[in-house]
C-alpha cells in the first residue's frame, strides 16, 4: 500500500532558466517522500519561443517515479490567448486527485488554470522575484491561492504591503532549492590572477551587465590581475563583446555563451568570485550554485542577495554593494578574493547547505502546506471554454504563426 503524501508541480512547457530548473529538480527530489505529479504540456512541434531549450518533460525524463500528466499541443497553444492556455492547464488538472497540493510555476496561464480549479486543490504560488508581475499575479489570485511562497525577505515584505489582509502565516520565505554537488578536491594554492565569473542572462534590463565591463575596466586601471568569464547569452552580449575586442580588456574577458549545468559548475569551482550586478532579483540561482561550489560571491544589495549578508559565514565568502556603485564593487571583489581559498570555500558551502539544499527547501514547503485547511471534495471542477473564446484563440494563433513563418 502506498502511504506517501501527494504533491504536484504545474509548469509551462520549456526550460526558462534557474527557476524552471528548480521545479524539475524539486519534483525529482520529492519522489523520495511523496507521490509526485508533474503537469505540463508537450509541444507537438518545437515552439518558436523554445528553440534551443529543453522541455520540462526532458528535464524529468530520467525519473520513472514521477507521474506525468500531459497532452500534446501545437501552435494554438503557443500563439493562442492566455485564457486558452489556462483552459488547457485546467483540463490537465482533471487527471490529478483532488486534495493534492499544487505548486505553480511563474506563468499567468498556469496560475489562471489552477485558480479555476482551486476548490479541489491547495495551491502554492511562488513569487520568484522582486518584480511587479509577481505581485500583480498574487493580487489577482489572492482568493484562489492558499500559500504565497516568497523567495526572499524583501519579496515577502512587499507582498504583505501590497496584499492587505493576507494571512501572514501563509506567506513564508522559502528560497528555491538546489541539488548540492560534491565539492571538488582543491589545494590551498592561490593563483596571482583573480578568476571572476558571471552566470546568467546577458542583458541591460535587470542584470545591468554593462556594469561588468565597467568593473573590469576599473580593475585594469588599478593594475589588478584578473580574468572575467561571462557565461550566458542575451541582447547585450554582442555590444559587450565588441567593447572588449576594441578596448583595453581584450584577453581579460571571455564570452563562452550558454554552457551546460555541469560546465557551469566546473567554472564556478575554479573561480574565486561570482559577480552579479542586477537591479533586482528574487533569490539568484547563480548565487546559490556558486556558493555550493565554494566560489566567493559579490553582488548588489537587492532581493535575496541582501539576505545572505546576514548569514554568520558571510564575512568569509561574500560581500554586497549598491547597484551601479562601480568603486564599491571593485573594493568588494578585492576583499573577497583576498580571503584564503579554503576558508572561503568552507564558508560558502556552509551557507549553501544551510539555506539552499533541496531537502531544506522541500521541508519548508511541507511545513507551509500543513497550514492549509484540507479540501472536503473528491471532485475536480470541469472548466469549459466558451465556443466564441475558442474561435478567437484559434484565429489569433493562425495570424501569429503565419507572421512568424513569413518573417523567417
Amino acid at each position: 500500500m502506498n502511504n506517501k503524501k501527494r504533491i504536484a508541480f504545474l509548469c509551462h512547457p520549456y526550460h526558462r532558466g534557474g527557476v524552471t530548473r528548480w521545479m524539475a529538480d524539486a519534483a525529482i527530489a520529492a519522489t523520495q517522500t511523496h507521490e509526485v505529479y508533474f503537469i505540463t504540456v508537450q509541444p507537438a512541434v518545437t515552439f518558436y519561443s523554445g528553440r534551443g531549450r529543453e522541455t520540462l518533460l526532458q528535464l524529468i525524463a530520467g525519473c520513472a517515479a514521477i507521474k506525468v500528466v500531459s497532452i500534446a499541443v501545437g501552435r494554438d497553444f503557443e500563439f493562442g490567448t492566455p485564457d486558452y492556455r489556462a483552459n488547457v492547464y485546467s483540463g490537465l488538472l482533471q487527471q490529478v486527485p483532488a486534495g493534492t497540493p499544487i505548486i505553480l510555476a511563474d506563468d499567468y496561464a498556469v496560475w489562471a488554470g489552477a485558480a479555476a480549479c482551486h476548490t479541489a486543490f491547495p495551491l502554492v504560488g511562488v513569487l520568484h522575484a522582486d518584480e511587479q508581475v509577481y505581485y500583480d499575479m498574487a493580487a489577482k489570485h489572492i482568493a484562489d491561492v492558499d500559500v504565497f511562497a516568497c523567495v526572499s525577505n524583501r519579496v515577502q515584505q512587499k507582498a504583505i504591503e501590497l496584499l492587505p489582509g493576507i494571512n501572514t502565516s501563509l506567506i513564508p520565505v522559502i528560497p528555491c532549492g538546489i541539488n548540492l554537488p560534491a565539492m571538488p578536491v582543491t589545494t590551498s594554492v592561490k593563483m596571482d590572477t583573480i578568476q571572476l565569473v558571471y552566470v546568467g542572462r546577458v542583458s541591460h534590463y535587470q542584470k545591468r551587465t554593462t556594469d561588468l565591463i565597467l568593473i573590469a575596466t576599473r580593475l585594469h586601471e588599478l593594475g589588478v590581475a584578473f580574468h572575467l568569464t561571462i557565461i550566458g547569452d542575451g541582447d547585450a552580449r554582442p555590444s559587450l563583446m565588441q567593447a572588449v575586442e576594441n578596448g583595453v580588456l581584450k584577453g581579460k574577458v571571455s564570452f563562452p555563451g550558454w554552457l551546460s549545468q555541469q560546465q557551469v559548475a566546473t567554472h564556478l569551482a575554479g573561480s574565486d568570485v561570482l559577480v552579479l550586478t542586477s537591479d533586482f532579483e528574487g533569490m539568484p540561482i547563480a548565487m546559490m550554485e556558486a556558493l555550493a561550489m565554494g566560489c566567493g560571491f559579490v553582488g548588489t544589495r537587492v532581493s535575496g542577495i541582501e539576505d545572505m549578508e546576514l548569514q554568520p559565514a558571510a564575512a568569509q565568502c561574500l560581500s554586497v554593494f549598491d547597484a551601479g556603485d562601480i568603486d564599491a564593487a571593485v573594493a568588494a571583489i578585492q576583499e573577497v578574493a583576498a580571503i584564503p581559498t579554503e576558508k572561503r570555500k568552507a564558508a560558502a558551502r556552509t551557507i549553501a547547505e544551510t539555506e539552499f539544499a533541496m531537502s531544506v527547501c522541500l521541508r519548508r514547503y511541507h511545513d507551509a502546506i500543513l497550514h492549509v485547511p484540507a479540501r472536503n471534495t473528491t471532485t475536480v471542477p470541469q472548466v469549459a471554454m466558451p465556443f466564441s473564446a475558442w474561435v478567437q484563440s484559434r484565429f489569433l494563433a493562425f495570424v501569429r504563426s503565419s507572421r512568424m513563418r513569413l518573417s523567417r
